[in-house]
């Protein structure tokens, strides 16, 4: 019995964590580059030497092989049931000292990039106790790639999900004739399928943005992301069945899924790099 208990929890991290696959993260992270200021590109320099942010921005998943940064496993997702708001689940956490979700992670991190000494020392007693060790030795560092990382989480619809089916992962749906599910359609299929490298994606996207838009989203609050996702999330399990292959009655994704949903993939990405450029220049200015 606590065998089988131990290979659901295992599971069901598994199933939560990655978002966007490697790529995806790629993409915002280069998008979030081009819109960093001079002072912000110093400070990342500083802490992380010649890596590129795209080098970075896979670390905290990586790093899951490792059991002393199991403790980070919530950090990449949030729950949201569709009776509950942002503010419900913020209520819910409200009194439980442990950073429980991607939202209280990102506001983690922030803290300790501006150099809050709480949140410091929270984060060190963390790794110190799960002998857990930090990205190049430093904890700002390490704020920093979780910093990157989760805030790509965050804007990946499934990562604001739902826990009875594992963020989609118990959803099995065809894509283009190959059997999967829904959580890996949207972490790694739609964006697979452009057939572009991070960085063509990334300059495609950018390429189109306009600096008003940019404003418009980086004004928007941590809160308004997610409820972003949770919309989008909505539509996605909406109009599952509108895509039914007859044959084994799956939802069945290709050139017209691929068509119908790739703006939204392109806008969550470029949505994730320039706010996470907007919070990045606001902590190092």
């Amino acid at each position: 019995m606590k065998r089988l208990i131990s290979i659901t929890l295992f599971l069901f991290s598994t199933f939560c964590l990655y978002s966007w696959g490697a790529n995806g993260h790629r993409i915002i992270a280069q998008i979030c580059e081009w819109h960093l200021n001079e002072q912000t590109k110093q400070e990342f320099v500083e802490l992380l030497g010649n890596n590129y942010m795209a080098e970075i921005a896979n670390w905290p998943d990586y790093i899951r092989s490792e059991r002393g940064w199991k403790f980070t496993d919530p950090w990449h997702y949030t729950t949201v049931h569709m009776d509950q708001t942002i503010g419900d689940v913020r209520e819910r956490y409200e009194r439980d000292t442990s950073i429980n979700d991607a939202i209280e992670a990102i506001e983690l991190m922030e803290k300790i990039l501006k150099g809050d000494e709480e949140a410091t020392a929270y984060l060190e007693n963390l790794m110190e106790v799960n002998r857990a060790k930090p990205l190049n030795g430093s904890t700002k560092a390490t704020a920093l790639a979780f910093l990157v990382h989760i805030v790509g989480d965050i804007h990946q619809p499934m990562h604001v999900g739902k826990n009875r089916d594992l963020g989609g992962n118990k959803i099995s749906v065809l894509f283009f004739n190959e059997e999967t599910n829904v959580h890996r359609v949207w972490d790694t299929n739609i964006i697979e399928h452009e057939k572009l490298s991070y960085t063509e994606f990334a300059h495609f996207i950018n390429n189109k943005a306009s600096q008003g838009e940019i404003a418009k989203f980086q004004s928007n609050t941590i809160d308004e992301w997610a409820m972003e996702s949770i919309l989008l999330r909505e539509k996605i399990y909406n109009t599952l069945y509108d895509y039914t292959d007859r044959e084994p009655g799956l939802p069945s994704f290709s050139w017209q899924y691929q068509h119908d949903f790739i703006p939204h993939v392109r806008k969550r990405l470029f949505q994730g790099g320039v706010r996470l450029a907007g919070l990045l220049n606001e902590i190092f200015k």
